[in-house]
C-alpha cells in the first residue's frame, strides 16, 4: 500500500520577511536547513525502507529533500510539477505592498478565493498539475512515497485529493519543513492521517 508524505521546504530569507516566493527560486536559510534536519528525523521513523522521494525542483525544496535524505540509500527525484504555484507581479512583495498595489485582488486572496490578473496560476492549475504528479508517481511506487513540495501547492495538492473546496480556508496550509500523511481509503481516494507534523506549537512561529 503506498502511503503518500507530504513534506514543505523549510524557511527562506522571503518566508521570514513574508515576501511571496511563488516560482522565484529562493533558497533555504540556516534555519530552514535546521528545520530541514527536524524534519527528517520526526519523518524516517514513520517510513518504510524502500521510501521514494520526489522533491519540486526549485532549490529550496530540492535541498530540504537532500537533507531529509542524508545518507541514505533511498531514490531521490525531482519533479517540476511540485513546484509552488506562479504569482505573476505578487513575487517578491510584502503583505503591505500586495494590498496597497493590488488592493482588491489581495482582499480575494486573504478570503481564499482568486485574484484575477497576468501571471497569476489558479487554484484548478496547480491542483492539476500536482494530482497528475502524485497519479504518475503513485503507479510506479509500491511503498512509501515522500513529496517534498511548498505551502500553497502542497494546500492544493490536500485540498485536492481530500475532495475540499479550493475555495475559503478548510485546511490550513503546511507550516516549513512540515509534513502531513496519507492513505488509501476504503472507499477510495485519499484519507488525511496527520496534518502539520512538526509545526510549531501555538503562540509560536517557524
Amino acid at each position: 500500500m503506498t502511503r503518500l508524505f507530504l513534506v514543505r521546504h523549510g524557511q527562506t530569507d522571503w518566508n521570514r520577511e513574508g515576501r511571496l516566493q511563488g516560482s522565484t527560486d529562493i533558497p533555504l536559510n540556516s534555519t530552514g536547513r535546521a528545520q530541514a534536519h527536524a524534519a527528517a528525523s520526526s519523518l524516517w521513523p514513520e517510513l518504510a525502507d524502500d521510501a521514494v522521494v520526489v522533491s519540486s525542483h526549485l532549490d529550496r525544496a530540492a535541498e530540504t529533500a537532500r537533507i531529509i535524505v542524508g545518507d541514505r540509500p533511498v531514490a531521490l527525484h525531482r519533479d517540476a510539477r511540485l513546484a509552488e504555484r506562479r504569482y505573476g507581479p505578487w513575487e517578491g512583495l510584502l503583505g503591505h505592498e500586495r494590498a496597497e498595489r493590488y488592493p482588491d485582488e489581495d482582499a480575494a486572496w486573504r478570503a481564499g478565493f482568486e485574484p484575477d490578473f497576468d501571471g497569476y496560476e489558479s487554484h484548478a492549475e496547480v491542483a492539476a498539475r500536482m494530482v497528475a504528479a502524485v497519479d504518475d508517481w503513485t503507479a510506479s511506487v509500491a511503498g512509501d512515497l515522500v513529496l517534498v513540495a511548498h505551502g500553497s501547492s502542497g494546500r492544493m495538492l490536500l485540498l485536492a485529493l481530500l475532495g475540499l473546496p479550493f475555495e475559503g480556508r478548510t485546511l490550513g496550509s503546511l507550516h516549513n519543513a512540515a509534513w502531513s500523511r496519507l492513505v488509501p481509503a476504503a472507499a477510495g481516494g485519499w484519507s488525511l492521517e496527520a496534518h502539520n507534523v512538526g509545526a510549531p506549537a501555538p503562540g509560536r512561529s517557524l
